[in-house]
């Protein structure tokens, strides 16, 4: 494993227990939200490049139309209008809006439903510069099994779906490839993202996952390091170990070829350091 998966697997370790303690101390399932959504925004003002803030509220548009509430705005803080940052920022001009994102606790077909609602929403909002709508991604802690997501994902119509998503337990990924991959293509894929077997080097085996044993239920020990154990359809045999910190770091490097996409920009110094098999799913 190279160093920048290595320090990904710790983040993600760092992320879910930060999430875990959260949700144990507060009650108030919306205190747990914000708490989930505050974790995230700190990750996210580390790995952005300085010229984007990162913000929470409603995007409006000169027309008078406004975005349901955003978890997290991402926007582009040199073209920030000095009219709308005179107070508490809340309300951002979808013209220096990049990226928008909403968080979940735990992703299911209610709240995937409740996304599509508020992307439909965003996607109205007229820019007067003409371009389209900001990409809106999901992020989630956890969720059901991986199978039932991707076809809660497929009842929803295609523009509507998350342009990039991540469930971070077990390690579930899905988004447009032109984000996932880079290009054009303006295919839509989902997956699981897998804990590959490793050789005698210690390197990845391409296409070979680990699977838990009969003993190991919902986490497997490797290494000393926990990791989610699920399954890929409804079968009992049919279970396999997830990968959350290698999850993270595909849609963090998303989320940044988002960003360099608006710009026009050449491709993130990230994703040169994902190496083909590190971008592997098993598809569902």
């Amino acid at each position: 494993m190279n160093i920048v998966e290595q320090y990904w697997s710790g983040v993600a370790r760092r992320l879910q227990e930060e999430v875990g303690t959260f949700n144990r101390l507060i009650g108030h399932m919306g205190e747990q939200g914000r708490a989930n959504e505050l974790s995230l925004v700190q990750l996210l003002e580390r790995l952005l490049p300085k010229r984007y803030g990162v913000g929470s509220g409603m995007i409006i548009d000169a027309e008078g139309s406004m975005s349901a509430q955003t978890d997290i705005i991402v926007y582009d803080a040199a073209d920030e209008p000095a009219i709308m940052a005179q107070t508490t920022q809340v309300l951002f001009p979808i013209e220096s809006v990049e990226l928008a994102i909403e968080v979940k606790t735990t992703l299911d077909g209610e709240e995937l439903e409740d996304f599509s609602k508020k992307k439909e929403k965003l996607n109205r909002l007229v820019s007067h510069r003409g371009t389209s709508p900001p990409a809106f991604a999901l992020l989630a802690y956890q969720a059901q099994l991986p199978p039932t997501i991707a076809k809660s994902v497929r009842t929803i119509s295609d523009r509507l779906r998350p342009d990039v998503f991540c469930v971070v337990t077990p390690g579930i990924l899905g988004g447009r490839k032109r984000f996932l991959e880079g290009g054009d293509s303006a295919d839509y894929k989902m997956g699981l993202v897998p804990l590959h077997a490793r050789n005698s080097e210690g390197e990845r085996v391409p296409g070979s996952w680990e699977r838990p044993t009969n003993e190991e239920r919902s986490v497997a020990l490797r290494e000393s390091i926990a990791y989610p154990a699920t399954r890929l359809s409804a079968r009992q045999e049919d279970r396999i170990i997830g990968e959350p910190g290698r999850a993270l770091l595909i849609y963090s490097a998303a989320l940044l070829r988002i960003l360099s996409s608006g710009k026009s920009l050449g491709e993130p110094s990230l994703t040169h350091y994902l190496r083909p098999p590190a971008q592997e799913l098993e598809e569902l």
